[in-house]
């Protein structure tokens, strides 16, 4: 079951991450990443729940390298389809990224700074 808590996301008690259109942002581990595929998934039905709030971007902070990884959503559907964890998942290898950066924390790079951030 697909619900909001604020502005987070959840997929059957999942965080499936912070909703702010045009943009899904979360935040994963090597745990999330599928080796096979070289590559990040969303569930369908978050996919069709977000896309059907205006999402468009995918923006993905991978933990382990540090990395900020940005996908047009649309894209996920041309990727890889699997049945995982009793849902179908769309996949999309990190080299099907429009962007690709390395940070030294990780901000979601859409959001305005906050005052403090400002100069």
């Amino acid at each position: 079951m697909i619900e909001m808590r604020g502005p987070w996301l959840f997929n059957n008690n999942q965080n499936s991450g912070y909703l702010d259109p045009p943009y899904l942002v979360l935040e994963r581990d090597e745990k999330h990443y599928f080796r096979k595929y070289r590559g990040f998934a969303i569930s369908k039905d978050i996919y069709d729940y977000v896309k059907d709030r205006g999402v468009r971007y995918y923006e993905i902070h991978y933990v382990p390298d540090m990395q900020v990884l940005v996908f047009n959503l649309q894209d996920l559907r041309t990727g890889y389809k699997v049945m995982f964890s009793g849902e179908i998942q769309y996949i999309l290898p990190k080299t099907r990224a429009m962007s690709i950066f390395t940070v030294e924390r990780f901000v979601p790079q859409h959001m305005a700074h906050t005052k403090e951030e400002q100069p």
